[in-house]
């Protein structure tokens, strides 16, 4: 009994550690410096919050904790939930470490210096890109279990190169994440089809995929499961008497209910570019 009441205390632990988490994305700025590259290290953040926040919802840590039951069944044995909590604590200590670097450059530096000049994403992504932003921010924020992050003083990443070593530190330990409760995974899948139903089938969808194909594979294999089903092929069917002409250009799919110039009948087969 004393074994199953600190497997609950630990779930709510967990659980209450994951918000806190994804909320250390919320308060990282980019610098001027990232110049070009500024907007897609901004959604490179942004996906791996929107991944910390996949793997929590699959297994019920952003949900209420009135079912703490559930919660545990989930979780499983209290080894796995106090390596999962260590993972977690390794990716704020990840942020903290970042942040004493930052500051540091910050204090090295001159106040005037333009490279301590600050990136809004509000105001300087481009469009296309806000959008992407905004969307993997809100579905990040509706997978905790509270409508609203904590409110903390934000602080600034100047260096591309410090950046890129917390992504990839931070990206590493969600991959351990991920691989420690491996029944999850189904359902996270079914996450990502959620998010690119939110996301939409625009524009966006080619950027987003080229930006995370390194970092989050689930999700651009399902970007990319979007834009097949939009370019499959395509079918013409004709209906009525007298259907006839030619066919110009290449057809993927079938046609059918016609005649060709030639007097056939019938319909024709997938990959159609020659004139009859």
């Amino acid at each position: 009994m004393g074994e199953a009441a600190g497997l609950a205390i630990s779930a709510v632990a967990l659980a209450g550690l994951f918000n806190n988490t994804v909320d250390c994305f919320e308060y990282v700025q980019l610098g001027r410096g990232f110049g070009k590259s500024f907007q897609t290290s901004q959604l490179k953040l942004d996906n791996g919050r929107l991944r910390l926040s996949r793997w929590g919802h699959s297994l019920g840590l952003g949900s209420s904790m009135q079912d703490e039951q559930s919660l545990e069944q989930r979780l499983g044995s209290g080894e796995d939930v106090k390596q999962a909590g260590n993972l977690l604590g390794q990716i704020q200590d990840l942020f903290a470490d970042a942040e004493g670097l930052a500051e540091k450059y910050k204090r090295r530096t001159r106040p005037d210096d333009s490279s301590l000049a600050l990136c809004n994403p509000q105001a300087d992504l481009d469009p296309l890109y806000a959008n992407l932003h905004d969307k993997m921010r809100q579905l990040s924020i509706d997978r905790q279990n509270r409508t609203a992050v904590r409110q903390k003083v934000k602080w600034a990443l100047y260096e591309e190169k410090s950046f890129r070593r917390l992504i990839e530190d931070v990206i590493g330990r969600v991959n351990d994440l991920v691989e420690l409760f491996p029944a999850s995974q189904a359902m996270q899948k079914q996450l990502c089809e959620t998010e690119v139903s939110v996301i939409g089938n625009g524009a966006g969808t080619a950027v987003l995929r080229e930006v995370v194909a390194e970092q989050d594979k689930a999700l651009a294999e399902a970007l990319a499961k979007a834009v097949n089903a939009t370019n499959g092929p395509q079918t013409a069917n004709f209906t009525g008497s007298n259907n006839s002409g030619f066919q110009l250009g290449f057809n993927s799919g079938s046609i059918s209910g016609f005649n060709f110039c030639g007097g056939k009948s019938g319909s024709t087969g997938a990959h159609n570019d020659a004139v009859e």
